[in-house]
């Protein structure tokens, strides 16, 4: 009946048959009418309780107390307690993906509710930086803007963590690049390996440039100004973009001075295609000095970190 009541949103009505007090389901549903009828203060002081002596509904519980405290814009408060859940070393997958859904909501929250009056660098602790990257899923949004503040903190406290980030095959390439990069600027001196695409390379921050300082990179420019500069600006630009993001996604893979026209070759030809720029192979060869076959290994590659 009491449920029956709830699920039609007449929560006061509910609320005067939710009695007794001893009963943890009562209060986890005393606490799920609070939250529908907008008593977010009523709802923390009902949480509080519920919290401390739920047994059976206490993820349930911890759910509902959680969106009560991003209501009330108790954004701290909220954080911790995920933090906490997250970190125990059993917890149901549902609510293990329910729990990392609603810290990501949280920190955007907080971040959007501190952006005025706050510098940007006083958004998010190293704590919660940190439970960002050990997230299984994560909102792209929020793992970039976590990343970009972490260059303002000390990227030591983390390190565990950063370790496992770089060597996990599921986190993205991508972020993985730009941590590396604030560990080259903070000259971190511990070796870690690193696994992109199959691959897994060892890496000491204190001895690598970063990704666009790299020889690779002008080595690269240089070959596509001398094809395609004149010829077509504005693709060129579109080739230099292409190839930072690439070098950026498959760092710290080391591409030799030997292989720099080659590269040079096949993203002349990916980024004309993508542009629906007719391009011809043989013209490729003369202009770089290569193979077609060569060209579309290069190819393959590239449509490999399209994929992933």
């Amino acid at each position: 009946m009491v449920e029956e009541l709830i699920q039609e949103g007449e929560y006061q009505q509910a609320l005067s048959m939710l009695n007794d007090m001893n009963d943890e389901n009562t209060r986890y549903l005393r606490l799920v009418c609070w939250v529908g009828l907008g008593e977010y203060q009523h709802a923390k002081q009902e949480g509080l309780y519920a919290k401390a002596n739920a047994k059976e509904t206490y993820y349930d519980v911890v759910s509902m107390y959680v969106t009560t405290l991003k209501e009330l814009g108790d954004y701290d408060e909220a954080i911790d307690i995920l933090i906490e859940e997250l970190s125990m070393p059993y917890i149901p997958y549902q609510y293990e993906m329910l729990f990392n859904t609603a810290y990501d909501q949280v920190l955007l929250e907080k971040q959007e509710a501190h952006w005025e009056v706050e510098s940007k660098n006083q958004i998010f602790s190293i704590e919660e930086i940190e439970q960002i990257l050990k997230n299984k899923e994560c909102n792209d949004d929020l793992l970039y803007m976590a990343l970009d503040q972490l260059q303002q903190l000390n990227i030591r406290l983390i390190i565990p963590t950063i370790r496992d980030y770089l060597s996990h095959p599921k986190r993205h390439y991508f972020a993985k690049s730009l941590l590396m990069e604030i560990m080259i600027e903070q000259q971190v001196d511990e070796y870690f390996e690193v696994e992109k695409f199959g691959k897994v390379y060892d890496f000491n921050p204190s001895y690598m440039p970063l990704v666009l300082q790299q020889d690779q990179y002008n080595g690269i420019i240089k070959y596509l100004e001398n094809g395609l500069e004149d010829e077509n600006p504005t693709l060129f630009q579109q080739c230099v973009e292409y190839l930072e993001y690439y070098l950026y996604s498959v760092y710290p893979q080391e591409i030799y001075e030997d292989e720099y026209h080659i590269m040079a070759a096949t993203i002349h030809y990916y980024v004309a295609t993508l542009q629906s720029i007719s391009i011809d192979f043989e013209d490729l060869e003369i202009i770089y000095y290569c193979d077609k076959s060569e060209i579309e290994e290069n190819i393959l590659a590239l449509k490999q970190i399209e994929c992933d």
